[in-house]
């Protein structure tokens, strides 16, 4: 029977997993307070009975809120996985990128709600150029394994 050995340098990949993981927990408690403040209960996401009764401004920002959380929600578990793919080949690398994605996400969320869906193509932009390198980082490290290159 096989065993995988863990490096201890392994540890920062599993950190900045966990802290993506939390970081969109967070964003989701953003909405919480937003479903508060416009008086929009669950189930109801932004297009349901509650929100319709919004006033255009107010329905716009609700969605820009609950939007922001949803995006991080859809690709959560890409991420993550590729931070830990990643990081088995190059921890420090992998761990960088994964600190980058969480600056990405913070822009992206601060200006998405702050100034609508233009305002978040700065962090879309890093979180997007970090996650790729993620992607690049697990492909270049398995083909090393692979020993194609």
């Amino acid at each position: 029977m096989s065993a995988i050995t863990i490096e201890p340098a392994f540890a920062w990949p599993i950190l900045s997993a966990l802290s993506i993981g939390v970081q969109c927990f967070l964003t989701g408690a953003g909405v919480g307070k937003a479903r508060k403040r416009y008086n929009v209960p669950y189930p109801d996401m932004g297009s349901g009975r509650h929100a319709a009764k919004l006033s255009d401004e107010d329905w716009t920002q609700f969605n820009n809120v609950q939007r922001t959380h949803q995006n991080y929600v859809e690709q959560l578990s890409q991420v993550q996985a590729a931070v830990l793919l990643a990081g088995l080949f190059y921890p420090c690398l992998s761990s960088g990128l994964g600190l980058t994605y969480m600056l990405g996400r913070f822009l992206y969320t601060r200006g998405y709600r702050g100034d609508g869906p233009s305002g978040r193509i700065p962090g879309f932009i890093l979180a997007t150029l970090s996650y790729a390198g993620m992607i690049g980082t697990a492909v270049f490290g398995s083909l090393q394994l692979l020993n194609y290159i």
